[in-house]
């Protein structure tokens, strides 16, 4: 990006001792957006790693123009609030930093975002390896559907983008993972259009 020229998004990475996956998962995102065209800056939020992720997230940025590192509390929500606020993207978006995210879906979810006039686009897992994660996660998210009236199959499965506006001007308030559901909320409260791939 240009020095001052807004980016299509911001991409935020909570790290948690990912020292070894960082630059690898990097890297396949800038391919897939640059392959898209899609004008982008990385956001590496680190908090708590007992590893060398903060030295390793300082070199990358230092290699790569459209990097920023960031260290923050350990809190999931503290992490997305640090990345939040240094983030310029009109729109943001959140993926783990372990690699088990597919970043081929974040082309997908742009277009859905413009052409579809939607306001949050996420992904949904289609399989697990596990079969005890598969009940839990289907527990789980039938509760969210049924006490908060969301129609997400998959509430915590990223990437997810959105509207910066959502959590433009908010500090996220969850305790631990709970933070996914807390986004989603904010977002159907607002009234946003949600669209999951």
């Amino acid at each position: 990006n240009k020095k001052g020229k807004t980016p299509l998004l911001s991409l935020s990475f909570n790290v948690y001792n990912e020292e070894k996956n960082l630059e690898k998962v990097y890297l396949e995102c800038k391919k897939v957006l640059d392959k898209a065209k899609i004008s982008h800056e990385v956001i590496f939020v680190e908090g708590g790693s007992k590893d060398k992720s903060w030295e390793v997230i300082k070199k990358i940025t230092k290699k790569y123009k459209n990097c920023k590192g960031v260290q923050a509390e350990t809190e999931p929500a503290r992490k997305d609030n640090a990345g939040r606020k240094v983030a310029r993207g009109k729109y943001l978006g959140y993926m783990c930093s372990d690699g088990q995210d597919n970043p081929n879906i974040i082309p997908r979810c742009i277009r859905r975002l413009q052409e579809d006039k939607a306001d949050f686009v996420k992904a949904r897992r289609v399989d697990r390896v596990f079969w005890e994660r598969k009940v839990i996660s289907m527990i789980y998210n039938a509760l969210c559907r049924m006490i908060f009236g969301l129609k997400l199959k998959d509430i915590n499965m990223h990437p997810k983008i959105f509207k910066r506006e959502l959590i433009k001007n908010i500090d996220l308030i969850s305790k631990g993972e709970s933070v996914d559901l807390e986004v989603v909320l904010r977002a159907s409260r607002k009234g946003y259009r949600m669209i999951e791939l």
